[in-house]
Parts: structure tokens; C-alpha cells; sequence
């Protein structure tokens, strides 16, 4: 696991998440609704509501996009992926994305 998520999954696991696997690769949850998730080409992608502010913020970043998982071109409209240049803002997404769950 990368050391940045591992940091983020470590602070978020102590307020109440759980860690588990998506497809082979790290991901947050609360019971069973995942929010956050570690990708293959290591991004982290959030859970933000396609409405929310925190979701246009997140998209506004540089390299951020719709999640799409495995690069499969299926779009999760909720989701933002934030390329590791964004690492500095990925514990503050985590943490909006895990709020509502």
C-alpha cells in the first residue's frame, strides 16, 4: 500500500472506517459503502455526490476526472479521481467523501 493512503486509511480506520479490497487494491468503507479507494495507476479515487461542492473542487484540480474504474470508459459520476501530483489534497477529499457515507 502506498505510504500517502496508507497515512490517510491509518487516521480514517481510528474515526470509525474500515479497510478492505476492491478488485486486488485498498479501499475505505464505512459498513459496507465504499468511499475511497487506492486505483492501479495510483489514484486515489472519492466518493463525492455529483452535486456536492467538494465534487466540483476535487474536478477542478489538475489530472482530476470522473472516475473510471480499470480505464473500463464506464464513468462513476459520484467519484473523482485524483492523480498522485494531487496528494496533498487527497486526506482532505477522503475525509469530505467519508462524511457522506
Amino acid at each position: 500500500m502506498p505510504s500517502e493512503f496508507d497515512a490517510i486509511a491509518v487516521d480514517l480506520v481510528a474515526r470509525g472506517a474500515s479497510l478492505g479490497q476492491m478488485m486486488g487494491h485498498p479501499m475505505l468503507k464505512v459498513g459496507s459503502s465504499m468511499f475511497a479507494a487506492y486505483t492501479g495507476d495510483g489514484h486515489l479515487a472519492v466518493k463525492l455526490g455529483r452535486s456536492s461542492s467538494e465534487h466540483a473542487e476535487a474536478l477542478e484540480l489538475p489530472g482530476a476526472a470522473v472516475w473510471s474504474p480499470g480505464g473500463s470508459g464506464r464513468q462513476f459520476y459520484d467519484w473523482v479521481s485524483l492523480p498522485p501530483e494531487q496528494e496533498d489534497h487527497w486526506m482532505r477529499f477522503a475525509e469530505a467523501a467519508r462524511r457522506k457515507v
